[in-house]
């Protein structure tokens, strides 16, 4: 993945990520090390 964030903006990788409800998602239950997330700088 060579895709570069917008400006003003960073990717971050998450191991899980907390959905609204408080419920935990693992990116290993997805076949994954990690999310990648786009946040603000």
């Amino acid at each position: 993945m060579t895709e570069h964030a917008p400006d003003g903006y960073h990717f971050i990788y998450v191991a899980f990520v907390t959905l609204r409800n408080g419920k935990r998602i693992y990116a290993r239950s997805y076949g994954k090390r990690a999310f990648r997330i786009l946040v603000k700088d």
